[in-house]
C-alpha cells in the first residue's frame, strides 16, 4: 500500500461497502488449489515430444497459455487402463461419491450434522469458498476458442484475460473501452442494479442479460453477488478518493479508485487466503526470496495450464 494512506482496515470499510467487503474476505480460502497445483507443474507432452519437438510458441509473446515445465513427461500414459481407473474414481458409489441422502434436500444436508457423517464439512472453509475460487479463475483465464469435448493444445489457445489478479474481469476496458459497464451520470463509477440495494448485476431491461466485463460471472447467484460486491467497492472507493481531494479530476479519481480496489483484492488473497492453504513459512520464503519455478521476464507473464485447468475441474465438482 505504499503511496497511500488507505489500508485494509481504513475508513473505506466503514462505508456501506463493509458488508460486501467482509463477504469477499470470508470466501477467500477456496482458491488454494491454484497455488498447490502450481507447485506440481506436471507437463502433458510425451517424453518424445518433450525432448525432440521444436519449442512451442512463447506464450508471453503470443498471449496464449503456457507450461512451466515443458520437458517433463506425462504423469501417466493415456492407456485404456488409466482411463478405466479414472472412470472408477468417479463412478456412483466410488471413492469420490459422498453418498449423501439426496432425498433429504440441500438445506438439511448443509444444516443437519447427522447427514454429514460421511461427507463431513470442512472445519475451516465455508461452502462459499468454492465460488470465490471460480471468481478468481475468471479473473485469470478465459478461453473463448476451444470447443468442449475436442482436445486443444493449450499453447495455441488464446487467453482473453490478463494473467494477473487485476480484476480485468470486472473493469474490462475501462470507461473508454467499455462505457456500457459504467454509470451514464457518473462515468467513472460502475452501473449497479437497484441502486445497489441487492447483490445483483446491472441487466438489460429487455432480455435481462447481465452487463458485465465477463459473462461467466452471471453463471450462478453466488458468483454474481461477488461481482456485484466489487462493483460497489469500486464506487465507494471513488467516493472516498473524491472526499479526500475535492479538486481531483475524474480520470485521476478513477485510476486511484481502481488501484485501491485491486490493492485490497490482492491484499486479501495474500493475507486472508494463502495462509489457509500454504504454510506461512512458504509464503514468507516467496516474499523474501522470490519465486523458484515460475519466474518470467518483466512484462512477459503467462497463465500456466496445468494448475489452472485442474483447479477449474476440481472446483466445479464441488459445486
Amino acid at each position: 500500500m505504499n503511496g497511500s494512506n488507505i489500508g485494509p482496515t481504513n475508513s473505506v470499510h466503514s462505508s456501506p461497502l463493509r458488508g460486501t467487503y467482509l463477504l469477499i474476505v470470508g470466501l477467500l480460502a477456496g482458491f488454494g488449489l491454484f497455488i498447490a497445483l502450481a507447485l506440481a507443474g506436471f507437463g502433458v507432452l510425451s517424453r518424445a515430444q518433450a525432448t525432440n519437438a521444436a519449442p512451442p510458441p512463447d506464450p508471453a509473446l503470443t498471449g496464449h497459455f503456457g507450461r512451466m515445465f515443458r520437458n517433463l513427461p506425462p504423469f501417466a500414459p493415456p492407456t485404456d487402463a488409466v482411463r478405466d481407473a479414472l472412470m472408477e474414481l468417479g463412478r456412483p458409489g466410488g471413492i469420490m461419491d459422498a453418498n449423501d441422502d439426496l432425498a433429504a434436500g440441500p438445506e438439511a444436508l448443509i444444516t443437519d450434522p447427522n447427514l454429514q457423517l460421511i461427507n463431513r464439512n470442512n472445519p475451516t472453509h465455508t461452502a462459499g469458498v468454492t465460488f470465490f475460487g471460480q471468481f478468481l479463475d475468471h479473473d485469470m483465464t478465459f478461453d473463448q476458442r476451444s470447443r468442449l469435448g475436442f482436445p486443444t493444445q493449450p499453447i495455441i489457445s488464446q487467453n482473453a484475460r490478463t494473467c494477473f489478479f487485476d480484476l480485468d474481469s470486472v473493469y474490462a476496458g475501462g470507461p473508454g473501452g467499455n462505457p456500457e459497464l459504467y454509470d451514464l451520470t457518473d462515468p467513472i463509477k460502475f452501473r449497479v442494479e437497484s441502486d445497489g440495494q441487492f447483490e445483483d448485476l446491472p441487466r438489460d431491461p429487455i432480455n435481462k442479460v447481465a452487463i458485465i466485463g465477463d459473462p461467466r460471472n452471471d453463471e450462478n447467484m453466488m458468483i454474481a453477488g461477488l461481482h456485484a460486491a466489487f462493483l460497489l467497492f469500486h464506487n465507494h472507493a471513488v467516493d472516498l478518493v473524491r472526499s479526500q481531494n475535492p479538486s481531483i479530476t475524474d480520470v485521476q479519481a478513477y485510476f486511484q479508485a481502481h488501484r485501491l480496489t485491486v490493492w485490497h483484492y490482492e491484499w486479501m488473497i495474500l493475507h486472508e487466503f494463502l495462509p489457509h492453504v500454504v504454510p506461512q513459512s512458504v509464503i514468507d520464503d516467496v516474499l523474501t526470496n522470490g519465486r523458484h519455478f515460475y519466474n518470467p521476464l518483466h512484462n512477459q507473464a503467462f497463465t500456466r495450464t496445468a494448475p489452472i485447468s485442474t483447479a477449474i475441474m476440481d472446483s466445479h465438482s464441488l459445486v
